[in-house]
């Protein structure tokens, strides 16, 4: 077979890690619907795993590699492991960075600004690469056949800085200053030695790329809170229309001073085979040890992100959704007819999804009550009576279907893509969000009911400015086999069963590995985002679907998300992305079939106070992976209890620390669990 190989190629092509507490993880998904097992016994994960270690501590999520083999033809022939009769030995080659002091300000998909700067004060006026004191970047690691252990990945940041200044309307701890307006003198101390992820392999020499332990902190005497401090400017997002830099520049997602340890970067690979031919996915490589130029088309990349608290459930605009709107040639069903179970019900099913994690879909408020999609509200989209009429192609349902299609947001242009809506991709300078072109209205009845890339609503008025966007839209292909459903023009088909990486046929499993890594990932709104930012739309800074183009170098695309990531993960509740970020979670009562809500952010911080449902940024920090995982409650046969159609979800596996009642504190009624 050896002569046949004319190409090595990794997958998944982008890779997400992410952050746990515990020095304990688990590899990440590997075949479309399938929902991994965290390992250990006693847990409510698909085989009785635990998200948790023995010390409640939350486990990370790690990313695996695997090389495939490919022919003359680009038709897969094997995938290269150390077991195969072929290989000789596999070489393993990671750059990753994190960037995030060192980027621009994130100010919003519409405002941006490349003269505006995090950490404006430290090596100014030069391009966020060049600012190598605010770059946590561990060099180039390799890993290779034989090495055993995990190689660590460390970095330094803020580095021979002595002293600078910060406004002062900046939030302080143990320190306030006697004039707000003016400049407050802070000292700088580097963080030494952070590490971004670790490298190991697993028993047949694939990558295992575990992440880091999810932290953060800041270098500055005296220290800045993570806050928001454009709420505390009058008008509430600052004087001068807006135009203060404090507003946006030093907001929640742009604090200056902090560090965390989260990263993105290039993966790459070597292969010797026993016949002496060498394989690799960088150009001009001859030998194990050649270091070679980057292929983007072979090579991977690696994102790491927060943790995802609801892993049984999909926000319903995934990155491979925009993955195939970039690059509808990377779509697999393109030329196949609308499939109801393939294509729609997915879609519906992740809706109702919502209502067990955020509470205007669950109808837990007055005003949701009867628009919800709760078990027993008007859209549960998966009760009999809609599920009769979504499966039946006849002209006797077209009515209902649609109706359904049309309370669906279209994002605006030809083609209705977000992509259509937005400014250049940064670094390039915006043109007016103004313009003809991005005007549109806003129609706050249409589905999905989530917030965009544009800012949320309240947000966009306290600023007096009307931003396209300001609700989430489906990509083009889910509007398109919507359309046909709705028409009629579709079959019904079959439930969809997920099936493991080993029992795919060969030439699947490249394609496999590519779409589950980005299906349980948030694509959009981006204010900035989960994993990645709007700069994932932007066909340009990729080489081709699911490959991160030549040129973007290590850490920049992710260096757009919150610095530190603890801000933006407070901050953006309600109505952004609670498949990821819960915003509540239920008990659910199986005799009488009814539930109950409660904040899903609850509890004690490390000081005994409560944690704030009106300025928790600070405490995210410390609470992060203490919070609750939502999980599906199931039967004593091991299925999945269902309520109306829908699975029955439940807050599970939270750290019982959260609960302890304030510190001094004799009043017994503050030992009950909140």
């Amino acid at each position: 077979m050896a002569e046949t190989i004319k190409s090595i190629r990794i997958h998944p092509g982008i890779g997400i890690a992410r952050l746990g507490n515990s020095d304990e993880f688990y590899i990440g998904p590997e075949a479309p619907g399938v929902v991994v097992d965290p390992g250990g016994n006693g847990g409510p994960g698909p085989n009785g795993g635990t998200y948790r270690d023995s010390g409640a501590r939350l486990k990370r999520q790690a990313q695996r590699y695997r090389v495939y083999a490919y022919d003359a033809d680009d038709k897969v022939v094997a995938e290269l492991t150390s077991d195969s009769d072929l290989v000789q030995t596999v070489r393993w080659r990671v750059h990753v960075r994190n960037m995030k002091a060192a980027n621009y300000a994130f100010e919003g998909a519409y405002l941006f600004d490349p003269d505006k700067l995090r950490n404006p004060s430290i090596q100014p006026g030069k391009k966020p690469i060049e600012r190598d004191q605010l770059i946590i970047d561990p060099g180039v690691h390799t890993i290779a056949s034989g090495q055993a252990g995990p190689v660590v990945m460390k970095g330094d940041v803020f580095t021979g800085i002595e002293k600078g200044t910060l406004p002062g309307e900046l939030r302080f701890e143990g320190f306030t200053p006697k004039d707000p307006s003016k400049e407050v003198e802070v000292t700088y101390k580097a963080a030494k030695g952070i590490e971004l992820g670790q490298l190991r392999l697993d028993s047949k020499d694939r990558l295992l790329f575990v992440p880091a332990p999810g932290k953060g902190e800041c270098v500055t005497t005296p220290k800045v809170v993570l806050s928001n401090p454009s709420e505390t400017m009058t008008p509430p997002n600052g004087p001068e229309d807006g135009k203060n830099p404090l507003t946006n520049q030093f907001a929640y997602f742009n604090i200056p001073g902090w560090w965390d340890d989260t990263c993105g970067g290039e993966i790459d690979v070597t292969v010797t085979l026993k016949d002496g031919t060498v394989l690799s996915t960088r150009d001009n490589v001859t030998s194990a040890t050649d270091d070679g130029t980057r292929n983007p088309r072979a090579g991977a990349w690696i994102v790491t992100a927060p943790p995802k608290f609801s892993p049984y459930m999909y926000h319903v605009v995934s990155i491979l959704d925009r993955v195939y709107e970039a690059f509808p040639e990377a779509y697999p069903y393109a030329k196949q007819k609308t499939n109801f179970y393939r294509d729609v019900y997915p879609i519906f099913a992740k809706a109702v999804n919502y209502s067990w994690v955020n509470a205007a879909a669950g109808g837990v408020t007055p005003e949701t009550k009867d628009r919800a999609h709760g078990p027993k509200q008007p859209g549960n989209l998966l009760n009999n009576e809609y599920m009769a009429a979504f499966t039946d192609p006849s002209e006797t349902s077209k009515a209902t279907r649609q109706m359904i299609y049309g309370l669906m947001r279209h994002a605006p242009g030809k083609r209705g893509r977000l992509v259509d809506s937005l400014m250049p991709p940064p670094p390039e300078r915006p043109t007016s969000w103004k313009n003809d072109e991005f005007k549109r209205d806003e129609e706050d009845f249409k589905m999905p009911k989530l917030w965009g890339t544009g800012g949320k609503p309240a947000q966009n008025k306290q600023l007096g400015v009307s931003f396209p966007d300001q609700f989430l839209s489906l990509t083009d292909w889910q509007l398109n086999h919507l359309k046909e459903w709705a028409d009629g023009n579709f079959e019904v088909g079959v439930p969809l069963k997920p099936a493991a990486l080993e029992s795919l046929p060969l030439a699947e499993q490249p394609h496999a590995l590519d779409s589950s890594a980005l299906e349980p990932t948030i694509g959009g709104g981006f204010h900035p985002g989960i994993e990645f930012p709007y700069l994932i739309i932007y066909r340009e800074n990729f080489a081709e679907g699911f490959r991160v183009n030549k040129g973007i170098e290590p850490g920049s695309v992710a260096a757009y998300m919150s610095s530190p990531w603890q801000g933006d993960f407070w901050s953006c509740d309600v109505l952004w992305w609670p498949t990821q970020r819960p915003d509540v979670v239920f008990e659910y009562d199986k005799k009488n079939r009814t539930r109950t809500h409660r904040e899903w952010f609850r509890g004690y911080d490390e000081h005994g106070e409560p944690l704030s449902s009106t300025d928790g940024y600070h405490q995210m920090a410390y609470a992060w992976p203490k919070l609750g995982m939502v999980l599906p409650v199931k039967n004593e046969d091991g299925s999945y209890l269902k309520d109306n159609g829908q699975i029955v979800f439940a807050e599970q596996e939270r750290d019982p620390a959260l609960n302890r009642p304030p510190a001094k504190s004799d009043n017994k009624s503050n030992n009950k669990s909140k």
